[in-house]
């Protein structure tokens, strides 16, 4: 049996992986970050997976309000250094703004 980074490997083995920004793997879906057109769904090692694709410019414009869902639950284990750069310092610029709201709240 593979474990979550093999699989996600593979899937990205059965797509043109040099088109893919960020994949990850939650339970039985895999996530794709790419501007290929992927298939619904995958079968590695006889295991069927949910394909959940995502545009790269819609990633981005999804991810600070959908991180949870989009991002966190995910366990990423491919991604292209400079996108996921972008992704982090979009998230943490987020928090920031999160915190500085907080406390202007807590001070009035």
């Amino acid at each position: 049996m593979l474990d979550d980074k093999e699989i996600v490997l593979t899937a990205l083995e059965k797509v043109d992986k040099f088109h893919v920004y960020l994949a990850g793997i939650d339970g039985s879906e895999i996530l794709l970050v790419t501007t290929l057109n992927v298939p619904n769904e995958l079968e590695i090692e006889g295991m069927k997976f949910k394909i959940i694709k995502y545009d790269p410019e819609d990633y981005l414009n999804q991810v600070v309000e959908k991180e949870y869902e989009i991002f966190r639950k995910f366990k990423i284990y491919y991604f292209v250094k400079v996108y996921m750069r972008k992704i982090l310092d979009m998230l943490s610029s987020a928090e920031v703004e999160r915190m500085s709201i907080d406390l202007k709240d807590n001070l009035s």
